[in-house]
C-alpha cells in the first residue's frame, strides 16, 4: 500500500491510498469513504479485490484523514462540495493512468452521495459504479432540515462539530456502543471507536453537513438520478437494518429512479446486517457479491 497526494487547484492538499494488485490489473476501483471515517478502513477489501486482479486506489476527502490536515477536521475547503467532487474526479483520473483499464467507482455511505454525483455530471469516464450503505433521496420532511443547517452554518455555526450519526443508533437501544448500527460485529464496531480518525473525534461541521445534505436534495432527487447516463452498470448493496437508508426503503427509492433512467441496475438487500456491509458478520460473502458484479462489467479475469 502506498500514501500519496496530488493538490487540487484550490490548493488543498489531497491524499489517498493505493494498494497495486500483483499481477497485470485488468481494472481499478476507486473508493470514496463514508463520513467520518477515512481511507484506510478499507484495506482488507483493498486486498481482497488486488487477488481477482484490481488495483484500489482509495481517496481521503476533504476534511477527513490524512486530507484534514489540509482542510480541518470535518471541514470541506474552499469550493465546498465542488472541491470534493473534483477530487473524486481527479482520483478517477489518476486510477485510469495507472492502469489503462477499465475503472469501477465504489461509494460507501457519504461516498456514494459523492459516486452518484459525479456519475450525473462526469460522463462516462467508468465503467460502473457500487453504492454501498446509501442513503437514498431525502425522506419526506428532510428539506426543512436541510434549511435548518443552511441557515445555522450562515448565522456563524458553520465551522461547528455538530452531531450527524448519533441519531442513527436510536433502533438499536437499549445498545452496547453508541456505534452498534454499524455492523452486528462487536470487534467491528469497537474498532471503528478506537480510530482516531473516526466518529465523534472526526465530526462533520454544520458547513459540511449542509452542503452534504444540499447535494442529496440534487443529485438524489428523482431530477437528479434522471440524469445518470442510460445503460451505466449500477450495483447497491444494503443492510435490510441500515438505520441511514430507513432500513433500505430509500435505496429502494433510488433503484426505481436509476431503472427508469435506464440505467443496468443490480441490487442486494442483505437480511439483518447494518450500515457498514464491507464490515458486517457476512462481509465475506458481500465482497464476493461486488467481486462477481465486477467480473460482469469488466470482463472475468
Amino acid at each position: 500500500m502506498k500514501l500519496e497526494s496530488f493538490e487540487d487547484v484550490d490548493g488543498v492538499e489531497v491524499w489517498y491510498r493505493c494498494w497495486a494488485a500483483d499481477a497485470e490489473p485488468r481494472g481499478a476501483v476507486v473508493i470514496a469513504h463514508g463520513a467520518s471515517e477515512h481511507s484506510g478502513r478499507y484495506g482488507r477489501f483493498a486486498e481482497a479485490l488486488n487477488m481477482a486482479g484490481l488495483t484500489v486506489c482509495a481517496i481521503d476527502h476533504r476534511g477527513h484523514g490524512v486530507t484534514a490536515q489540509s482542510t480541518g477536521a470535518g471541514m470541506p475547503g474552499p469550493r465546498g462540495m465542488e472541491g470534493v467532487l473534483d477530487d473524486l474526479a481527479q482520483m478517477v483520473d489518476i486510477a485510469a493512468a495507472e492502469v489503462n483499464a477499465p475503472v469501477i467507482l465504489f461509494g460507501h455511505s457519504m461516498g456514494s452521495l459523492f459516486v452518484q454525483a459525479l456519475v450525473e455530471r462526469g460522463g462516462k469516464r467508468f465503467a460502473g459504479y457500487v453504492l454501498s450503505g446509501c442513503m437514498g433521496p431525502l425522506a419526506e420532511g428532510m428539506g426543512e432540515l436541510v434549511d435548518a443547517l443552511e441557515a445555522a452554518a450562515d448565522a456563524g455555526m458553520g465551522d461547528e462539530p455538530l452531531d450527524v450519526l448519533g441519531p442513527f443508533n436510536e433502533a438499536f437501544e437499549p445498545a452496547r456502543t453508541p456505534y452498534d448500527w454499524l455492523s452486528r460485529d462487536e470487534s467491528e464496531v469497537d474498532a471503528s471507536i478506537a480510530d482516531p480518525l473516526c466518529g465523534d473525534d472526526m465530526a462533520l461541521t454544520y458547513r459540511y453537513a449542509a452542503g452534504m445534505m444540499n447535494l442529496i436534495r440534487d443529485s438524489m432527487s428523482a431530477e437528479g438520478v434522471a440524469r445518470t447516463p442510460s445503460r451505466t452498470p449500477v450495483l447497491l448493496i444494503t443492510g435490510s437494518m441500515d438505520p441511514v437508508s430507513n432500513m433500505g426503503a430509500q435505496v429502494r427509492v433510488l433503484e426505481e429512479g436509476l431503472r427508469a433512467a435506464g440505467a443496468e441496475v443490480s441490487s442486494i438487500y442483505y437480511q439483518d446486517a447494518r450500515h457498514e456491509v464491507l464490515n458486517e458478520t457476512n462481509r465475506d460473502g458481500v465482497t464476493a457479491d461486488v467481486i462477481e458484479w465486477i467480473d460482469s462489467v469488466i470482463g472475468s479475469p
